[in-house]
C-alpha cells in the first residue's frame, strides 16, 4: 500500500514559523460579484504597508529580520537581515516571505524595485515575489544578487503583470553565509512601479539549454530553468526566474508526451517529442527532447516474507507512516519529484538530482531486528564510470531530536561500481555501521557523479537477511538438450563437453552475486541480485557456422534480462529474454541477430537486467541449412551522405530509433547476417514486414529511394512507403534476383503518398529476402542538421608555424594512428564535407590518437581544433606525454555550427610539451573534428578574435569601469580623441559582445569625461587580442601632464586577460586621472577596461617573513581551508619543536584530515592581508619551513585577484618530526602575464596523490621571498 505525500513549494523545505488556519462559509456563487483588491504599490517604506506579514523558514534563524531604525536609504527605517554563520546552533541560513492575507492587484505594474547595501561585498542566493508556503506558479526572482557596501537599486521585473491579480506573495529572500561565515543586508524602498525603461528580451526554459531525457512509458518529468532577460533601465541585461504559470507549453508529439500548465511532462508512449514553451508571444529558448524506450520496465519483486520488512515505499508490502519522500530541504537541494504510477505500481522519480531525503519521524522506526536496507533504482540516462551514488540512514539516537551529538548517521556508497543506466539496481546495505537503530528517521540519497541526473526509486525497505524468503527457486532441473555433441560449442551444460578455461565469474565490477546450484543432480548457474554479470570463454571460440545460442532460464522476480555475445573490439550485441517465467523458459537465438558481432572470434558472454536468475544448457549449434545466401555484400553506396536520409545501410548514419521488426501480425521472421563484414536484413517466409521510422521523415528535397535486393526463391515483392492517415502506395520489385539488385525508385512513383510526412515502410511478398542500403536521396537534401553541411573553416596560420596532426591545409604528422585499439566504444570514420577530409566519433566515450612519433610543441604556443557536434553535452581534449601524463581541457558543447578553439599549452599543466605522444578526447555523442594542430605566433595566424574577451568575474561594486559590456561604463568618455594620432578606432561585435579596435596603431587616447579618483582602487583590468603586433604599452595620465607606461605582452594567442597594480603606475596622480593612453603598433582588441579591488591595507611587504608571529605577520590575516572535507581552520600554535632550526615561538597549524581530497589547502583572502606583488628576479625563490609526520609534497603557488593562477609548485618534505626548509623556484615564471599583481598565497601542505591512512598534522613557518 502506498501513501505519499510531497511538498511542491520551496517554503516546504522546512516548516513555517507560524501557521494561519482559515476558516470561511459556503455561499452561492451566482450571488457573488468579482472580488477586486488593493492595488497598492508600497510595500515596505519606513515599515510594514498596509496587511504585510512576516513568516520566516522554520529551521532558518527566525530572528534574522529586523526593522532597522538606524541604517537607512532614505527615510526612517530600512529592512535588516542578519545572515548567521554557517554553523549558528539557531539555523545556519536565514529566509523568509513578506505577504497579505488576501493578496493585491499587481496587473499594472512592470517592475519590483528596491534599494539594498551590505556590511560587506556579498551575493544573496535569492530575492524575488510571487511565492508563499502554499503557492509558487507565478514565483519571480533574481538569483545570486550582488550587492556591495553602497546603496544601489535594483529592479526585479514582472514578465506578464495581467496574471497577478491578486498576487499574496509581495517580497521573499533566501541566503546562506558566504565563505561559511555571515554577514549583514539592508533593503529599503520596496515597492513595485510601472517602468518604461524595462525592456523585455529572451524567455528560456532549462536555462536555454536543449535538454535530452530518457525516460519510460508513464514517467513524468517537471519543466525547469524557467527564466527571462530583461534589460534594466541602467542598460544592464537582468535574467530573472520564473514560476511555471508564465508560460504556455506545447509538445510536438502528443501521441509520445504531453505536457500540462504546470510543466510536468507525463511520457505516453515510445518514441520522441520535442517540448518548448512560449512567454506570451515570444518563444523561449530551451527545450525538452525527451525520449521513450516504450513500456516500463517494472523493478523485481520482493522476495523477503513481509514478516521480516519494515516497508518505507513498495506496493509489495504494508508501508509505515511517512511525512515526505522528498522534503525540498532549502536552501542547497535542487532535486525535484514527478513520480508516476504505471499498472498499479508506484514509483519515485527523481530529475535535477543532487540529494533528497525521505523522512518518517511520526513516528520513527525501530530496526533493531532488521540488518539491511534494500533500495532499488533505475537510472534513466547514460551514466559516467566514475558517478556514485549515495545512501544515508539516520538514527535520531537517545534524544530522539535532529542536531548533535547523538544522531548515529550511516553513510555509504552502495552503488555497484560503475552503475548501469536503463537497468534496475539492487541496493542491500548493511546496517552494521549505525551505533543505534531503534529511533531511524530519515533515508537520504546523494548524487556524486556528474551525468546522474535523475533516478527512479522503488521497494524502499529495511529487512532481516535471516528472516524468511518466497519461493525463489526451481524445484525441477532445466530440460535436457537434444541436441548432437558434434554439432556443439558448449559453454555451460552437463549434457556436454564445456569449453575448457571458461571462468564463469570474472571480476567486472559487477554488484551480481555468482554461485552454482544442483537441482536434481543438475549443475545450475544462479546469478543472484544481478546487474550484470560476464562470462569469459577459455579461448576465442569460431562460432560462424553454427545457427543459434541456447540457454533455459529461470527466475521468479526479474522485469529485465537480456544475454549478449561479444568479439574483440569489444563489439557486442544484445538480445532480450521475455522474463519473469512460469517455470524453465528455453530460447534459441538466431547468431544473425547478435550482428555485428564477429561470430568468428566470439571471448565474451554477458547478461544484464536484475533479480535472481538461474541458467543451464548454455550452447551454440547448427542445424541443416534451410536455403541458399548471398556470399557477397551488397555494393557499397557512392551517394554523399549530405544528400541522403539512410533507413539501413552501414555506410551512412541511419535515422535514429528505427525500429525493423514493429508487431504487426505477420508471419515474416526478421534478422540480421553479416555478409562478407556488412550487416545484412534477412527477411524469412515472407508475407509481409514493417519498418517503423525513427518519426515522421520529411522527403520532399529527396529525389529517389533506393534499395539492393537478393533472393533466389521469392516469385513476389512489393515496397511500400506510408503516410498518416495511413496513405501508401507500392512499387513491384522484379524478383528473384540473380544475385544483388540495385533499384533507384523515383520518389513520384509513390504518389498520393505525403512525402513530407513519411512515417512507415512496408515489403510484401514471398520467400527469403535480403535488404541493405535502403535509403533516400536527392541531389541538393541534407541529413536532417545531424551533421555539418559545410567544411571546417580553413585556416590561416603559416605552415611554417604549424605542426599538423590532422588537416588538408597542411603537411600532417607521418604515420599516425587516429584509431588506436584502447578498448573504446567510439566508432571512427572520416568523411568528405565540401571536398574536405573530416573526423568523425560516433558515439564518443573516449578516442585516443597516437602520433606517428613524439613531438616537441614547447615552442609553440597554442592547440587549434575546429568541432561540430548537435548532440554532445561533455567534451573534452587531453595532451599526454610519457609516463603517461596527460592534463585535459573542456570544450563547450554542443556547437552552433563550427566552433574555432585555440588553446593555450599553458592550458596543459603537468604534461611535457617537449615530448608530446599522443592525444585523446573523452564526452559523448557525435563529435565532427577537422584542422587539429599545434602553432606559435609568428604573425601568420588569424586576423580577428573568433570570440569574445572573456566575461569579468569581479563585483560591479567594486569596479570602475571605462568599456565593458559587463558593467556600468564612466558616460561621457571619448574613446577618440583629435591627437594627430594615425590609429583608426572603431567598435565592432564579437560573439554579441562590443569591442574596441585600434587598427594601425601608432599611439591612441581616451578622454574620460570627468576626472576620476582611483586611488581607492588596487588594479587596472584590460583584455587585449592581437597577432600581429610586437610592442604595446597603456599609459594612465594625470594633470601636468603626469604619465606612466605599463608594458603588455604582445602578440598574443588568443584573448590575454591582464590585472595592472596600480602601483605600476609611479608618478601618477591616482586621484585625478582624466585620460588614458596606448603606443604601439599593429591591429589590437580591446574589451573590459575597467579598475578594480582596494590596494592592501595590512602594512605587509614581500620582503618581510611570514612568521606567524603576534607581533609580525600571518597570524593575524584571514586563511581560508578548502577541499579537506569539513575544513577544519587554520590555527596558530606554539613551536612543537623550538630546538631545531626553527626557534620561532608561534606557528601555523592545519590538519589534513583523511576524507580530505590529496589537494588540501589554506589561501589568504584577496584585496587584503598578503599584499600585491609581480613575480621578479628580487622576489622569485620562496622558502618554507615545515614540520610533518609523513613525507609528501608540499604545493605553493600564487593567484591574481581573478582567481587566475599558474599550477603549484611542488617540492616534498625528506624527514618527518623535525623542521626542515623548503626551496621553491619561480623564477622560470618571470614575465608571464599571470604572475603580473598577485595578491594571494595558496599552500597545500600535504599533497598526496596515493591518499592518507589518517589525519595528518602540518606546521609550516617563515615563508620568505628572495632573489637567487
Amino acid at each position: 500500500m502506498i501513501n505519499k505525500k510531497h511538498n511542491y513549494s520551496l517554503a516546504t523545505f522546512l516548516f513555517a514559523s507560524f501557521l494561519f488556519v482559515l476558516l470561511s462559509c459556503s455561499r452561492d456563487s451566482d450571488d457573488l460579484e468579482l472580488a477586486t483588491f488593493p492595488s497598492t504599490a508600497e510595500v515596505f517604506i519606513d515599515g510594514f504597508s498596509a496587511g504585510l506579514q512576516y513568516q520566516s523558514f522554520g529551521t532558518s534563524k527566525v530572528t534574522a529580520f529586523e526593522v532597522d531604525n538606524q541604517v537607512k536609504y532614505k527615510g526612517s527605517a530600512s529592512m535588516r537581515f542578519d545572515i548567521p554563520n554557517a554553523d549558528d546552533p539557531a539555523g545556519g541560513f536565514a529566509a523568509g516571505i513578506f505577504l497579505t492575507e488576501d493578496g493585491r492587484d499587481l496587473s499594472s505594474y512592470t517592475a519590483l524595485t528596491f534599494w539594498a547595501k551590505a556590511s560587506q561585498a556579498a551575493s544573496i542566493d535569492e530575492l524575488g515575489f510571487g511565492f508563499t508556503f502554499d503557492d509558487d506558479k507565478f514565483k519571480t526572482s533574481v538569483n545570486n544578487l550582488k550587492v556591495s557596501t553602497a546603496w544601489i537599486k535594483y529592479y526585479i521585473p514582472i514578465p506578464d503583470a495581467s496574471k497577478l491579480n491578486p498576487e499574496r506573495g509581495l517580497f521573499y529572500y533566501v541566503d546562506t553565509p558566504d565563505n561559511e561565515l555571515g554577514y549583514t543586508f539592508w533593503v529599503d524602498e520596496v515597492k513595485f512601479e510601472t517602468l518604461n525603461t524595462v525592456a523585455y528580451k529572451t524567455p528560456q526554459i532549462f536555462n536555454g539549454s536543449d535538454v535530452t531525457e530518457s525516460a519510460v512509458n508513464g514517467a513524468t518529468i517537471p519543466i525547469d530553468g524557467l527564466s527571462a532577460s530583461f534589460n534594466l533601465p541602467h542598460g544592464v541585461d537582468q535574467s530573472i526566474s520564473l514560476g511555471s504559470a508564465y508560460f504556455e507549453f506545447n509538445s510536438s508529439n502528443t501521441n509520445v508526451a504531453i505536457v500540462d500548465d504546470s510543466g510536468i511532462v507525463t511520457v505516453l508512449s515510445e518514441g520522441s517529442a520535442v517540448i518548448t514553451a512560449k512567454l506570451g508571444e515570444a518563444d523561449a529558448t530551451g527545450s525538452l527532447t525527451v525520449t521513450s524506450a516504450g513500456d516500463f520496465v517494472h523493478a523485481p519483486t520482493p522476495m523477503v516474507n513481509s514478516d521480516d520488512v519494515i516497508s518505507i515505499f513498495s506496493n509489495a508490502y504494508t508501508n509505515v507512516p511517512v511525512e515526505y519522500y522528498n522534503g525540498y530541504w532549502a536552501p542547497f537541494q535542487t532535486t525535484l519529484s514527478a513520480d508516476f504510477e504505471v499498472d498499479g505500481d508506484d514509483v519515485l522519480n527523481y530529475t535535477n538530482f543532487n540529494f533528497v531525503g525521505t523522512q518518517f519521524t511520526m513516528p520513527t522506526v525501530d530496526a533493531s531486528n532488521m540488518t539491511h536496507l534494500h533500495v532499488d533504482i533505475y537510472i534513466p540516462n547514460e551514466v559516467n564510470s566514475s558517478d556514485q551514488f549515495a545512501v544515508s540512514v539516520i538514527d535520531l539516537g537517545p534524544d530522539a531530536a535532529f542536531g548533535d551529538p547523538d544522531p548515529s548517521i550511516l553513510s555509504t556508497y552502495a552503488s555497484p561500481n560503475p552503475l548501469v543506466a536503463q537497468s534496475w539496481i539492487g541496493l542491500d546495505i548493511s546496517l552494521n555501521g549505525l551505533s543505534s537503530k531503534d529511533k531511524l528517521a530519515q533515508i537520504i540519497f546523494e548524487n556524486l557523479g556528474s551525468n546522474l541526473t535523475s533516478f527512479y526509486a522503488d521497494n524502499i525497505y529495511f529487512y532481516n537477511e535471516g528472516g524468511e524468503m518466497m519461493d525463489t527457486e526451481p524445484t525441477v532441473a532445466a530440460p535436457i538438450p537434444t541436441s548432437s555433441q558434434e554439432n556443439v560449442i558448449s559453454i555451460f551444460s552437463d549434457a556436454f563437453t564445456n569449453i575448457d578455461g571458461t571462468n564463469l565469474n570474472p571480476d567486472w565490477g559487477q554488484a551480481t552475486v555468482v554461485s552454482e546450484k544442483e537441482i536434481e543432480g543438475n549443475n545450475t548457474l544462479v546469478y543472484t541480485g544481478l546487474n550484470y554479470q560476464g562470462i569469459e570463454l577459455g579461448s576465442s571460440q569460431d562460432v560462424s557456422e553454427m545457427d543459434f545460442l541456447h540457454l533455459d532460464y529461470w527466475t521468479s522476480n526479474s522485469s529485465a534480462l537480456n544475454t549478449f555475445v561479444i568479439s574483440p573490439g569489444p563489439i557486442e550485441t544484445g538480445s532480450t529474454l521475455q522474463v519473469p517465467t512460469s517455470g524453465w523458459s528455453s530460447v534459441d537465438i538466431p547468431l544473425g541477430d547478435f550482428s555485428p558481432v564477429n561470430l568468428a572470434d566470439l571471448i565474451q558472454m554477458k547478461f544484464d537486467g536484475n533479480g535472481n536468475i538461474f541458467l543451464d544448457n548454455i550452447y551454440f549449434y547448427k542445424e541443416e541449412s534451410a536455403g541458399n545466401m548471398p556470399t557477397q555484400a551488397a555494393p557499397t553506396p557512392t551517394q554523399d551522405e549530405s544528400n541522403v536520409i539512410s533507413v539501413y545501410s552501414d555506410s551512412y548514419m541511419n535515422i535514429n530509433g528505427i525500429n525493423i521488426n514493429p508487431d504487426w501480425g505477420q508471419a515474416t521472421q526478421v534478422s540480421e547476417v553479416v555478409i562478407d563484414g556488412n550487416t545484412t536484413m534477412l527477411y524469412s517466409g515472407l508475407n509481409y514486414q514493417g519498418l517503423d521510422l525513427g518519426g515522421s521523415q520529411d522527403l520532399q528535397e529527396m529525389e529517389f529511394l533506393h534499395l539492393d535486393i537478393w533472393s533466389a526463391n521469392s516469385t513476389s515483392l512489393n515496397t511500400f512507403l506510408i503516410s498518416n492517415g495511413p496513405v501508401e502506395k507500392a512499387y513491384p520489385i522484379i524478383v528473384p534476383t540473380s544475385g544483388w539488385s540495385s533499384i533507384d525508385i523515383p520518389l513520384g512513383d509513390f504518389t498520393p503518398v505525403d512525402l513530407s510526412d513519411v512515417f512507415q515502410m512496408k515489403f510484401e511478398g514471398d520467400g527469403e529476402v535480403y535488404l541493405d542500403n535502403i535509403y533516400f536521396y536527392g541531389t541538393g537534401g541534407n541529413g536532417g542538421g545531424d551533421m555539418p553541411t559545410q567544411a571546417a573553416p580553413v585556416p590561416t596560420q603559416n605552415e611554417a608555424d604549424v605542426i599538423s596532426v590532422f588537416s588538408d591545409s597542411y603537411q600532417n604528422i607521418e604515420n599516425t594512428d587516429l584509431n588506436p585499439n584502447w578498448g573504446q566504444a567510439t566508432q571512427v570514420s572520416q568523411l568528405d564535407i565540401q571536398g574536405n577530409n573530416t573526423l568523425l566519433y560516433i558515439g564518443l566515450n573516449y578516442q585516443g590518437i597516437t602520433l606517428g612519433s613524439p613531438q616537441d610543441v614547447s615552442s609553440k604556443e597554442s592547440f587549434h581544433v575546429d568541432i561540430w557536434t548537435a548532440n554532445s553535452k561533455l567534451l573534452n581534449v587531453s595532451l599526454i606525454s610519457s609516463g603517461p601524463a596527460e592534463t585535459a581541457y573542456s570544450l563547450s558543447v554542443p556547437t552552433n555550427g563550427w566552433s574555432s578553439i585555440d588553446i593555450q599549452l599553458s592550458e596543459f599543466p603537468g604534461v611535457d610539451l617537449g615530448d608530446i605522444i599522443q592525444l585523446k578526447f573523452d564526452g559523448d555523442g557525435d563529435i565532427y573534428l577537422d584542422n587539429l594542430f599545434f602553432y606559435g605566433d609568428s604573425g601568420g595566424g588569424g586576423i580577428e578574435p573568433s570570440q569574445a574577451a572573456p566575461t569579468p568575474l569581479q563585483d560591479a561594486g567594486e569596479v570602475t569601469s571605462i568599456y565593458s559590456d559587463a558593467f556600468i561604463d564612466i558616460p561621457g568618455t571619448d574613446f577618440n580623441p583629435n591627437w594627430g594620432q594615425a590609429t583608426v578606432v572603431t567598435e565592432v561585435e564579437i560573439d554579441g559582445n562590443s569591442t574596441l579596435l585600434y587598427s594601425g596603431l601608432n599611439y591612441q587616447g581616451t578622454m574620460l569625461s570627468v576626472p576620476q579618483d582611483f586611488s581607492d582602487r588596487g588594479f587596472l583590468h584590460l583584455d587585449f587580442w592581437s597577432v600581429n603586433s610586437d610592442m604595446l604599452s597603456v599609459f594612465l595620465i594625470s594633470p601636468g601632464p603626469n604619465e606612466t607606461a605599463a608594458s603588455l605582452s604582445v602578440p598574443t594567442s588568443g584573448w590575454r586577460s591582464i590585472d595592472i597594480p596600480l602601483s605600476a603606475f609611479s608618478g601618477v596622480d591616482l586621484a585625478d586621472v582624466i585620460q588614458f593612453k596606448f603606443e604601439g603598433n599593429g591591429d589590437i582588441y580591446l574589451d573590459n577596461i575597467y579598475f578594480h579591488g582596494t590596494s592592501s591595507n595590512s602594512g605587509y611587504t614581500i620582503d618581510l617573513p611570514i612568521d606567524f608571529e603576534t607581533t609580525g605577520n600571518g597570524s593575524n590575516w584571514t586563511w581560508s581551508v578548502f577541499e579537506n572535507d569539513s575544513n577544519p581552520p587554520v590555527e596558530f600554535v606554539s613551536n612543537p619543536d623550538p630546538s631545531g632550526i626553527n626557534t620561532s615561538s608561534t606557528v601555523a597549524q592545519i590538519t589534513a584530515l583523511q576524507t580530505g581530497n590529496p589537494w588540501v589547502g589554506c589561501e589568504t583572502m584577496h584585496g587584503s592581508d598578503f599584499t600585491t606583488f609581480t613575480l621578479d628576479e628580487s622576489n622569485a625563490i620562496v622558502r618554507i619551513m615545515v614540520y610533518k609526520s609523513v613525507i609528501s609534497d608540499v604545493g605553493l603557488k600564487f593567484a591574481l585577484p581573478s582567481g587566475e593562477a599558474l599550477p603549484e609548485i611542488k617540492v616534498a618534505n625528506t624527514v618527518v618530526n623535525q623542521w626542515e626548509e623548503l626551496t621553491f623556484d619561480f623564477s622560470s615564471r618571470i614575465g608571464h602575464p599571470a604572475t603580473i599583481g598577485q595578491d594571494q598565497i595558496v599552500v597545500f601542505p600535504d599533497f598526496d596523490l596515493n591518499g592518507r591512512t589518517s589525519d595528518n598534522v602540518i606546521y609550516f613557518d617563515n615563508i620568505t621571498f628572495s632573489g637567487n
